[in-house]
């Protein structure tokens, strides 16, 4: 499809969802779009955000960042700004409506939030689409009076008091200008890949997938049968390894001893060699004679010449 215009003059969020977004400058598939963020009080498409999900944010880029969308993909340039920047943004204040009930303000939940309608170059929404379910038995006349027979129905943003991210209040009054457009649908999966993601899951076995699931206590006894094992093994290990290394350092300290008494002997035994080599070409030293000792000299002395005269005692 090909207009004078790069946008079409009214899509559907349902529409968009099912485009494939594309890199102007690389020319890359940026995934499946996975939110369309809304301006709640002024009713407007601020941006679009791919991936995300598991506690992950999705990757966010504002609505003016879109430069053209046609019959199968959107064309965006991503190199304007970083595509992150959610706090500072254009996405304060935002929601991405998903799963959203519509309640009137006389308290009555009137149903599911399945669409809505926006102009893509401004991203003005036009009208939002909800769906009221199939009742079990015939409506009565209250619901007959009130114009909510079960089909999918159209209200402009005018009639809506307040959205968030779970619920849409919308004004009674405004019911009998709601313009029905068919019978009830069911709520669109966000993505293609996430219906045949819920298929999958609906058809799998889960009775023969339960039976293969081990039991709890079982399962904890066992793991603490193992570790208690393994507990007793690492202490007798590192006992044996602790015996091993005490053994090989005993006999390594015996070989050092046994190597330095040998290396004792031998050098005393080649000092004892040279000192027996050099003393065997010295002269004999001279034998000393033995000098008797002198007798001590004799003193003659006449006994009558120490004594003068009278002094003599033998007088």
């Amino acid at each position: 499809m090909t207009t004078g215009t790069p946008f079409p003059p009214a899509l559907l969020k349902g529409d968009l969802l099912r485009l494939v977004p594309l890199d102007l400058d690389t020319a890359d598939s940026l995934g499946p779009i996975t939110e369309v963020w809304v301006d709640p009080r002024r009713h407007q498409v601020i941006g679009i955000g791919f991936g995300g999900g598991l506690g992950r944010r999705s990757q966010r880029f504002p609505w003016s960042q879109v430069v053209s969308i046609g019959h199968d993909g959107l064309i965006l340039r991503t190199s304007v700004s970083a595509p992150n920047d959610a706090e500072n943004g254009p996405f304060d204040n935002t929601i991405a409506p998903s799963e959203v009930e519509v309640w009137s303000d006389y308290g009555d939940c009137l149903g599911t939030l399945v669409d809505y309608r926006f102009v893509p170059s401004t991203g003005e929404i036009l009208q939002y689409h909800f769906t009221t379910p199939i009742p079990a038995s015939s409506p009565t006349s209250s619901e007959v009076d009130d114009g909510l027979l079960p089909g999918c129905y159209a209200l402009p943003p005018q009639s809506v008091i307040s959205l968030g991210r779970r619920r849409m209040m919308i004004a009674h009054d405004a019911l009998a200008q709601a313009e029905r457009l068919g019978d009830p649908v069911m709520p669109r999966a966000a993505t293609p890949r996430a219906a045949t993601l819920r298929a999958s899951l609906d058809a799998l076995p889960l009775d023969q997938v339960f039976d293969h699931i081990p039991d709890p206590k079982q399962t904890w006894d066992a793991t603490l049968d193992k570790t208690r094992q393994a507990r007793t093994e690492f202490s007798e290990h590192v006992q044996e390894q602790g015996q091993r290394l005490q053994s090989e350092a005993q006999q390594r300290l015996g070989n050092w001893l046994g190597n330095v008494k040998k290396r004792t002997r031998r050098l005393r035994h080649q000092l004892r060699e040279t000192v027996s080599d050099v003393t065997a070409g010295l002269p004999d030293p001279p034998q000393r004679q033995r000098r008797r000792p002198e007798p001590p000299p004799v003193i003659d002395v006449d006994a009558t010449e120490l004594w003068n005269g009278d002094d003599s005692p033998y007088r």
